[in-house]
């Protein structure tokens, strides 16, 4: 093997060594990106339920036909509304319950991302 050969293997090593190291690194920040989003995106979603939880739901389709009434709508049209307004929420809740539950499954529990390099024999 002349000098010319030997140079263009070690070329060719020493840039599968940075590719790998790139994605490597790739690897990691996306990892850690994914990690980190889910407490964010679960804290974004309790925040948007918490108003699902049966005492706030209840006071809320309470003000909601309340405020109805008040305004002067008939008691069966605002007792229809009233009824479409908690029909909504909890389509809300059906909605945000199952994309929680494909996070979960999307989005692997943090590890370590090992990347396997090929180990060529240098001459």
């Amino acid at each position: 093997m002349n000098q010319e050969e030997k140079h263009e293997i070690k070329v060719h090593v020493d840039k599968e060594k940075e590719d790998v190291e790139e994605l490597r690194e790739v690897l990691k920040a996306v990892g850690d990106f994914l990690h980190d989003l889910v407490p964010m995106v679960k804290e974004l979603i309790e925040t948007f339920t918490s108003g699902l939880r049966g005492d706030v739901l209840g006071e809320e389709v309470a003000k909601f036909y309340k405020s109805l009434i008040e305004a002067g709508i008939r008691e069966e049209v605002a007792t229809k509304y009233t009824e479409e307004f908690l029909t909504k929420k909890m389509e809300i809740l059906n909605v945000v319950t199952k994309i929680v539950s494909e996070m979960k499954q999307a989005v692997p529990q943090k590890k370590e991302v090992e990347v396997i390099e090929k180990k060529e024999k240098q001459e």
